[in-house]
């Protein structure tokens, strides 16, 4: 599964240099965004609804954007007589292909990077850190000619460590706001 995963890594560095060089004539507008994120594990049965996400992408063709985002979600669960926190942190970058269809522009992403876990309870703490693959679509539509709303689901795919963590699978919603930057 991790050769695939490098060998899809590969691919994606291998289309954004090509793009960027095709592009490198023509300053391309940039893009900042941030919003909610919501996160549901299946696997271990739990949804961290207390979430936040940030992100930024600067456009390499008219179709295709390079892509960071980094996010956090919480949550608290109250377990014999204490409180178990638990935390998901990451940090990604890939790219994302959008069209525009009437007003609205969709898109669709692909970003890898680092998943990062932790939990506490009775005074112990754990965190460990995998490797992540995460597609997602979306929707933007426009508030005006520099802001647009920002619908995003996207399914982050978490790669096992030695460490004894298990590989899974998280859903991520998000709902944000989207700032653009114009020449």
């Amino acid at each position: 599964m991790i050769s695939a995963m490098i060998r899809m890594l590969a691919m994606m560095l291998v289309m954004v240099t090509l793009a960027r060089l095709a592009a490198a004539q023509d300053a391309r507008p940039l893009e900042v965004s941030g919003g909610y994120s919501f996160v549901h594990d299946p696997n271990n049965h739990i949804s961290l609804a207390a979430g936040w996400m940030a992100g930024a992408s600067v456009a390499l063709t008219d179709w295709l954007a390079a892509v960071v985002d980094a996010g956090g979600s919480y949550k608290t669960i109250s377990s014999f007589g204490s409180e178990v926190h638990v935390s998901v942190h990451t940090v990604m970058g890939g790219v994302r292909a959008s069209a525009v269809v009437g007003k609205v522009t969709e898109f669709g992403q692909v970003l890898v990077g680092i998943v990062s876990g932790s939990g506490t309870a009775f005074g112990f703490a754990s965190t460990s850190h995998a490797f992540g693959l995460q597609p997602g679509i979306g929707f933007e539509i426009p508030l005006n000619q520099t802001f647009a709303g920002r619908a995003e689901l996207d399914v982050r795919f978490i790669h096992s460590q030695p460490n004894g963590n298990n590989a899974g699978y998280e859903y991520r919603f998000v709902a944000g706001i989207v700032y653009r930057f114009r020449k």
